[in-house]
């Protein structure tokens, strides 16, 4: 798999935010989604402020409501991630999915190229559970179909332009 096609398609999708937002699912996130799950966490990433302001701007941001636009969240915090940190953060979040996805899919080395950043793109966005939760489509990636996975792979919720991307890359491995 390509990672800095994936990276590009990520930063495409996600955004690239140098502040924590929630985002539609309610998650604490920065950088190019990724989810931060506890102040803890947070205090974890590498940030331009003081560390001690970085738990308090996450109780900020995870007691506001989900979904807004990213922008929203901006003014509300003082701390903020560099693109260094923030591409590290994603280069990390890359090789760590693309880990779960071989031990989740027994047949992800099998599958070509333009069929694991389709999954990958969905692991990404739902997380790996969420990606459980499509088994024609995953049955029809392990048998080759790649016309069934691309009428399969549509997520509620995400822009048409992210699930048409999905869906092309499946129908490109048809040919």
């Amino acid at each position: 798999m390509d990672t800095a096609d994936v990276r590009t398609r990520l930063e495409r999708f996600e955004g690239r935010i140098p502040y924590m937002y929630r985002c539609t699912g309610g998650e604490v996130t920065v950088g190019i989604g990724h989810a931060v799950h506890s102040a803890v966490d947070a205090q974890k990433l590498t940030w331009q402020s003081a560390v001690s302001q970085v738990a308090a701007d996450f109780a900020k941001i995870a007691a506001e409501p989900k979904g807004l636009v990213a922008s929203h969240y901006g003014p509300l915090t003082t701390c903020r991630m560099g693109n260094d940190a923030i591409d590290q953060l994603c280069a990390g979040d890359v090789a760590g999915f693309t880990t779960q996805l071989e031990r989740t899919l027994p047949k992800w080395s099998t599958y070509p190229e333009p069929a694991q950043a389709a999954l990958f793109d969905m692991a990404y966005n739902l997380g790996i559970g969420g990606l459980k939760k499509f088994p024609r489509m995953l049955a029809a990636v392990d048998a080759g179909d790649w016309v069934t996975a691309a009428s399969e792979c549509h997520r509620n919720g995400i822009g048409d332009a992210r699930n048409q991307e999905t869906a092309a890359l499946f129908r490109k491995c048809a040919g």
